[in-house]
């Protein structure tokens, strides 16, 4: 993985904890999520206008990939209701990239190399023990756990889907980016009528509520994803994966810093687990 490409997934990993923290910090997470994906799809509109259409053969991909984009927004929209940001976030996160990695090799023939392995590895381990430092302490109950794990496999077959369909939407960057756009603007569309269908009328004005928080965490989860969806055409699936969580740390911090959760020495310990695990894949 090159210092360009390992930095800007850095980077796309502080994007994603930074719009998780706008939904969790929300008075209603499910109402908060649906705007968040509703402004990505305005976002994803407007780069689509000026991206080259990505090729057919990426079509199916961005079908497949924005249908299971809303199933994750819902959970998501559930998971914060019960639980602290800076354990919820881990959980959720945790799984993904270790499934992700055996998903690609098995479907793909992706396999990494020992070290990026390791980094991997790391990494899901440290998301695993700052996650189940969380439970011990009782800041996320068991029905939210479960939710936190499915959600964990929606990622993870989702990450693979769209790996592959930007390798297939074309030769360049341009390319992976519309077919980022073409997939969140899908999944804004097909998200629309799930809202107001469980929400009814009362959603029209909190699609309105909070217009500029709203707006930027719509924008940091389209350019957050943008990123990750063009690296991975760069370099491996799971490498990439593995190092978007890197994002935990960052959540742990503005859940500990600006949401008043606190730290224990365990999420310490975690959190330089998956330090190493991130410097294991820049050097792989």
């Amino acid at each position: 993985m090159t210092t360009f490409v390992w930095a800007a997934v850095l980077g796309a990993a502080l994007l994603h904890a930074l719009w998780n923290s706008v939904v969790k910090s929300a008075g209603d997470p499910f109402m908060s999520s649906a705007r968040v994906a509703l402004w990505t799809g305005v976002f994803a509109v407007l780069v689509g206008l000026v991206t080259p259409a990505p090729l057919a053969a990426a079509l199916p991909y961005v079908t497949a990939s924005a249908i299971v984009h809303v199933v994750y927004f819902l959970l998501v929209g559930r998971l914060y209701r019960d639980a602290d940001l800076s354990v919820a976030y881990p959980l959720m996160r945790g799984l993904a990239p270790l499934v992700a990695t055996g998903l690609a090799a098995f479907t793909l023939g992706e396999i990494p190399s020992g070290l990026a392995l390791a980094g991997v590895t790391a990494l899901v381990a440290g998301v695993a023990a700052m996650g189940v430092s969380g439970l011990a302490h009782r800041r996320i109950d068991h029905a939210t756990l479960v939710i936190a794990l499915v959600n964990s496999l929606i990622i993870a077959g989702y990450t693979v889907l769209d790996g592959e369909g930007a390798r297939l939407a074309g030769p360049d960057a341009a390319h992976a980016f519309a077919y980022n756009a073409w997939s969140d603007g899908l999944t804004a569309a097909l998200y629309l009528p799930v809202v107001l269908a469980l929400r009814g009328g009362r959603a029209v004005p909190e699609f309105l509520h909070d217009p500029l928080r709203s707006a930027f965490a719509g924008l940091a989860a389209f350019g957050g994803y943008a990123i990750v969806v063009w690296a991975m055409t760069q370099t491996e699936i799971g490498a990439v994966a593995a190092l978007r969580e890197c994002s935990i740390v960052f959540a742990t911090i503005i859940g500990v810093a600006f949401l008043g959760e606190p730290f224990r020495a365990a999420r310490a310990g975690a959190a330089l687990l998956i330090v190493a695990g991130a410097v294991a894949l820049r050097l792989a």
